[in-house]
């Protein structure tokens, strides 16, 4: 449907973001060809979705009405300020992984009921829940693998090689898990959006960095 091509969006700037900041300033020319691939990729997809608003809107949507940046909160189990690598790495306010897309979510209840698209809010906040369900699914499945590798590969590196390999796994991991737990955290910000109901307040509460911690004992080899 044309919001879950939304959401798929939502998900490919989100995982944009992340890239950008985890390369910095300091990135190669083969990494920057490939994030300008990557930007073109999306906004050609952004620019489709723009486009067909216009069908599900109707003619009371402007495409071009009050631009904004994408709000994202990025999460991960670092102790830097996540919201700080917009200023640390190649992102700028035009950026299509800072767009924000038509969704109605973005429009706002009052907006979507002038435009007549009072029927997408249900619509979008089934999508929603769908959404952060798979998140918490596979946010769930990436802590475990990054505990399971603290317990066995890192622990069992009994050399350099061992070890700067058995972190490069941890990294991998950890870039999954900042991933999923940003997609959660924006997806629950939507549905706030859309006038959730209390069975959804109660289910979808707001993640906390310190859930996407694993115990320390288990990183320590000595415990």
């Amino acid at each position: 449907t044309w919001i879950s091509t939304g959401l798929a969006i939502e998900e490919a700037q989100i995982a944009l973001l992340i890239e950008v900041r985890r390369i910095g300033r300091r990135s190669t020319e083969t990494q920057r060809l490939d994030i300008a691939r990557q930007r073109d990729r999306l906004q050609g997809q952004i620019d489709g979705f723009a486009r067909s608003a216009l069908t599900h809107l109707g003619e009371g949507f402007d495409a071009d009405d009050e631009p904004e940046d994408l709000d994202v909160d990025i999460l991960d189990d670092l102790d830097d300020d996540p919201a700080d690598f917009i200023e640390t790495s190649h992102t700028w306010t035009n950026s299509p992984e800072l767009t924000v897309i038509p969704l109605p979510s973005n429009l706002g209840v009052d907006r979507c009921r002038r435009c007549m698209a009072e029927d997408l809010i249900p619509l979008e906040m089934s999508l929603r829940e769908g959404q952060a369900n798979d998140a918490l699914h596979n946010l769930r499945i990436y802590l475990c693998n990054k505990a399971i590798l603290f317990r066995t590969t890192v622990r069992q590196a009994n050399s350099q090689a061992l070890k700067t390999r058995a972190w490069s796994q941890v990294t991998s991991v950890q870039q999954a898990v900042s991933l999923h737990a940003s997609i959660y955290t924006k997806t629950r910000k939507q549905m706030m959006r859309l006038e959730p109901g209390q069975d959804q307040l109660q289910k979808y509460k707001p993640l906390l960095r310190e859930q996407l911690k694993i115990s320390t004992a288990v990183g320590d080899p000595n415990a």
